[in-house]
């Protein structure tokens, strides 16, 4: 595998990351999920799958006593 197929992939790679941490500061900021979809420009499987996380997450806090 040469040089540039090797950058290209973890350029890629990298661009991947940046989405799902798009599509986490979106979901926290409680845009939409089709609006993030929009933005982000990926399937809405890809946005429930990551902000149905954050929506647990933030059950559990609720419930866990202070």
């Amino acid at each position: 595998m040469g040089r540039s197929q090797r950058g290209q992939r973890d350029a890629d790679a990298t661009v991947e990351v940046l989405k799902d941490i798009l599509i986490t500061q979106l979901g926290l900021a409680g845009v939409p999920q089709q609006t993030i979809r929009k933005i982000v420009g990926c399937s809405i499987n890809r946005v429930n799958a990551i902000v149905k996380h954050l929506k647990n997450a933030k059950r559990s806090e609720q419930k866990a006593p202070k």
